[in-house]
């Protein structure tokens, strides 16, 4: 009888295997996030190299092992969840460990990812009739900008397959801007406000305010390099998205991400402010 348990012991663990489990990986470790929270995706060391990234299911004695960045978990058969400790106690290499700060170019890039696998990701350029007068229902306060916005119209599509941008002064260095269904003549979006204008495109939904490539070239003298420095640094760059509302249909712009406007700019000239150590260069 003891002999019998023990072969079906041994033919019971295989078959309860993650391979062998029609349950899949996906409520594996669905278990264990409603236990224990959320886990990091993706982890790095002290000089940003990727260490380990996603969830590993792998079987284990009497349970299932998931293997994440935030640590080891065991799900045993009877249900009980234990957590059997960091991901990098197991090797001695992997000592100096910290998370990878995520850039706005990291954002933009993971969402366009997603984008590109959904069934709407492609912009058809619109080209019917243009709407002849802005409508203000949303953005009552544009109306202020009538002239400038009916102008805007005329042009047609210039961002996102069928809207445009229409930009005017407000100012020394600003900008103001609107964008508008060239369809209907709806003001989906009033504002924001730049130094340096926005950069856009017909076949994307991706709006950014003072892009790098509209920078000014930084002077040749140190002082008046710094200057411009510190200006272009105190700048927000941010990354909006032009996003359709599923239930109403509506459009509207979202924020993704805000950095400096120094990144990716200032670095690229550093040695000119005296950034970079003379054994470097």
């Amino acid at each position: 009888m003891i002999r019998f348990g023990i072969i079906a012991l041994l033919v019971a663990i295989p078959l309860w295997a993650p391979w062998m489990d029609t349950k899949g990986v996906e409520n594996i470790t669905k278990e264990v996030f409603e236990a224990f929270g959320p886990v990091a995706s993706s982890c790095y060391d002290s000089e940003g190299k990727l260490l380990h990234e996603g969830v590993e299911v792998s079987w284990y004695p009497l349970g299932r092992l998931v293997h994440t960045c935030a640590g080891d978990y065991v799900i045993w058969v009877w249900g009980a969840i234990k957590e059997q400790g960091g991901v990098y106690k197991r090797s001695n290499e992997l000592q100096a460990v910290q998370s990878k700060a995520i850039t706005c170019a990291d954002v933009i890039e993971r969402q366009e990812q997603r984008l590109a696998t959904t069934t709407d990701s492609t912009l058809i350029e619109y080209t019917g009739t243009y709407a002849t007068e802005p409508d203000f229902a949303i953005f009552k306060e544009a109306s202020e900008h009538r002239r400038i916005l009916s102008e805007g119209l005329k042009r047609g599509p210039t961002f996102a397959g069928k809207f445009t941008v229409v930009e005017w002064g407000c100012g020394s260095n600003c900008q103001q801007h609107a964008v508008l269904d060239v369809e209907s003549g709806l003001v989906v979006a009033y504002g924001p406000q730049t130094e340096y204008g926005v950069e856009y495109s017909l076949d994307s939904t991706l709006l950014v305010t003072n892009p790098k490539d509209a920078l000014p070239p930084l002077p040749e003298s140190a002082y008046e390099t710094e200057n411009l420095a510190l200006t272009i640094a105190r700048l927000p760059r941010e990354y909006y998205r032009l996003t359709t509302d599923a239930l109403s249909g509506s459009q509207y712009l979202v924020r993704l991400c805000v950095e400096s406007s120094a990144t990716g700019y200032i670095e690229l000239e550093d040695d000119r402010l005296g950034l970079v150590d003379e054994d470097e260069k």
